[in-house]
């Protein structure tokens, strides 16, 4: 009798273990489905901040869009070719909600079904993911503050607040780069502009698609734009300038119909077999060797410190020709 009981002892302590794993499966299963409820209502719920408008605007850029209109009719910038808005993330948002959901998955996992202690690993990556969810969610809103708009003629840019208009005849560019190396590697843009009312603006872009405050969406786009625009633009007169027997001034550099120099040196156009930027410094090849126009490195020039060095460019390809 007492084997019996004992028996049915075990089998009722049995049954009550059995119960109490698929109970606790079943509240791990809710737990689970609570976490990427949250996770993908916190990634919904910030898209962008801000519900977008019929265009893909959101309503922080229409909110701009008067004043922008009357920015490019007051510059004559005729018709709009392409709109950028402020840097907004889209694919690490998504990236950081599914590791949300796993690592938050994996911690409650691990915590209640092993040591409390193990889930440390897995609760920390939690929490730095969520983190850095946080810091970009919240400079996504700040760039929606941002805009920049490129015409026929020029631009209209929308930077900490104000409208800007630029024109590409009479703009001045100071344009700089820097490619970072690595397993990650980027390359970070600034351009900087003077607009219709002779106030300096600058433009912002990185090629990773990194969300940083105060930069623009896919700078390779529009800084080519640029580029060509003002090319365009300024090319056809600064020639006819130096044709006529002028010298126009490029940072450090000057040029004429004959040379090209600085302060302290110059060669003739016939004897300059090519122009390249070597490291960001602006060199020229003759005789088979690259040389600077600049006797040391202070007087070297340098394309950041070159407006409109795109103009440069297309100058001394012109004018070296035989």
């Amino acid at each position: 009798m007492g084997v019996e009981a004992c028996r049915v002892g075990a089998t009722a302590e049995a049954l009550s273990d059995a119960w109490h794993r698929c109970s606790l499966h079943s509240h791990l299963g809710a737990l689970l489905s609570l976490v990427l409820i949250a996770g993908l209502g916190r990634y919904t719920g910030t898209q962008g901040g801000e519900v977008a408008g019929g265009d893909g605007r959101s309503h922080a850029q229409e909110r701009f869009q008067t004043s922008i209109d009357e920015a490019a009719d007051r510059g004559r910038l005729g018709k709009r070719s392409a709109a950028y808005p402020g840097a907004q993330s889209d694919g690490f948002r998504g990236c950081a909600v599914a590791a949300v959901v796993v690592l938050g998955g994996l911690g409650l996992v691990l915590a209640l079904t092993t040591e409390p202690i193990v889930a440390v690993l897995p609760g920390g990556l939690l929490a730095a993911v969520l983190v850095s969810l946080w810091f970009d969610q919240r400079t996504s809103k700040k760039n929606q503050g941002f805009r920049l708009d490129l015409y026929e003629y020029g631009l209209t840019a929308v930077v900490k607040g104000q409208v800007h208009a630029v024109r590409y005849d009479s703009t001045s560019v100071l344009q700089r780069s820097i490619r970072h190396t690595g397993a990650t590697g980027y390359t970070e843009y600034w351009y900087t502009l003077t607009d219709i009312d002779e106030r300096d603006i600058v433009l912002r872009g990185r090629s990773d698609g990194v969300v940083k405050k105060g930069q623009f969406a896919r700078p390779e786009e529009w800084g080519t734009a640029i580029q060509q625009g003002v090319t365009q633009e300024q090319f056809p007169k600064a020639l006819a300038a130096i044709n006529s027997g002028e010298s126009l001034s490029f940072g450090k550099l000057w040029v004429s119909r004959e040379a090209v120099g600085s302060a302290r040196d110059s060669a003739k156009w016939a004897q300059i077999e090519e122009v390249r930027v070597i490291d960001g410094y602006i060199k020229i090849k003759m005789a088979g060797k690259w040389r600077s126009l600049g006797a040391t490195a202070v007087t070297t020039p340098v394309v950041s410190e070159m407006p409109n060095f795109f103009v440069f460019l297309a100058l001394a390809e012109h004018l070296r020709r035989p």
